[in-house]
């Protein structure tokens, strides 16, 4: 199957990543990004085939290199996520034409896109199967007759999550000290925004490990407060209060683990992440806020003793999808599905 995932960041492709572990070695998946982190992901999953778009290619040159990877992969099953028409539109006339399974994975959008492109009809025509992972939609698209919804799809399974001493070992941690671990994910404009966060945690908790989870080290964090690390939810089990982006990603690895948040909802173009944040803090202990100072005082308030139960048992919805795609295919009488 080919995963079609540009977008950017690493919303789209952490999402893709976990839809291919969980459909390996029975369907094998070859995922499409533009991430700038692409690399890093392959670097801590080689087994995952990624075919890598520059992030600094042009609207126009990305959407003609990603209709020439689709007709080259002559895949039987072209699962498209987030952007229905594709993220310049080049899918519009390609997944009507498309001969194998089409599927569409449904994440919230702001409704506006979904009424300017008249998506509605589109979706209900153009594809067999509607992914819904668990992050509810109240876009104005939808609801679909061919929609099958899961619990969101993470990048681990409880069974193969670190436990508290890996995880604690994962990130430098030396004393039983309450920790506290800044996700600093999104846009690189963004870093400096986690950096006063780190530099202010340091000032005023001396009594807390501050650990900031980064591809790149924000300019105010010390080194030795940096973990490069991929995926982040590997390393949960050890902190007693995350603060970090109201993504997708986040935010249910957040919910699933247990583990208190403490939520920036950045402004995107399509994502709604402060509607994101507000649905899972009715659930889920997370806290939503715009200042690092905000960010600092909450994470002090949520921080506790140190003393963290074990991991919750939670539920990854990319097997249910994997299953789900695996009843379309054979519905439409696609068998060849080894085939990239």
């Amino acid at each position: 199957m080919f995963i079609y995932a540009l977008g950017g960041g690493f919303g789209h492709l952490t999402r893709a990543c976990s839809l291919a572990r969980a459909a390996f070695p029975d369907i094998q998946a070859r995922i499409l990004t533009n991430s700038p982190y692409a690399a890093y992901v392959k670097s801590a999953m080689p087994e995952l085939d990624l075919v890598a778009l520059d992030p600094a290619m042009s609207l126009d040159q990305g959407c003609a290199e990603a209709l020439h990877q689709i007709a080259a992969a002559t895949a039987d099953c072209l699962i498209v996520d987030t952007f229905p028409r594709g993220l310049g539109g080049e899918l519009a006339s390609v997944i009507p034409a498309f001969a194998g399974l089409k599927v569409y994975v449904q994440r919230d959008l702001n409704p506006h896109y979904a009424a300017a492109y008249n998506l509605n009809p589109f979706v209900e025509d153009s594809y067999d199967l509607v992914l819904v992972p668990g992050d509810t939609a109240q876009d104005s698209l939808g609801p679909f007759a061919q929609t099958v919804t899961t619990a969101p799809w993470l990048i681990r399974s409880r069974h193969e999550m670190p436990d508290r001493d890996r995880a604690r070992q994962l990130l430098g941690l030396q004393d039983e000290k309450p920790c506290i671990a800044v996700c600093a994910t999104g846009n690189l404009e963004e870093l400096a925004w986690y950096g006063k966060v780190v530099s202010r945690l340091l000032e005023r908790a001396p009594e807390c490990d501050v650990r900031c989870i980064a591809s790149i080290r924000p300019d105010a964090c010390p080194p030795e407060c940096w973990v490069q690390y991929w995926p982040a939810m590997d390393l949960y089990a050890a902190a007693d209060v995350v603060i970090g982006a109201a993504g997708y990603n986040t935010i249910y690895e957040c919910v699933a683990c247990g583990v208190p948040l403490v939520a920036r909802a950045w402004q995107r173009k399509y994502d709604r992440q402060h509607l994101r944040a507000c649905r899972a803090a009715a659930q889920a202990c997370i806290r939503i806020v715009d200042e690092p100072e905000q960010a600092v005082a909450a994470a002090l308030t949520l921080c506790g003793t140190g003393v963290r139960p074990a991991l919750p048992h939670f539920e990854n919805g990319a097997p249910d999808a994997v299953a789900a795609i695996k009843r379309a295919l054979h519905r439409t009488g696609t068998h060849d599905i080894q085939r990239t």
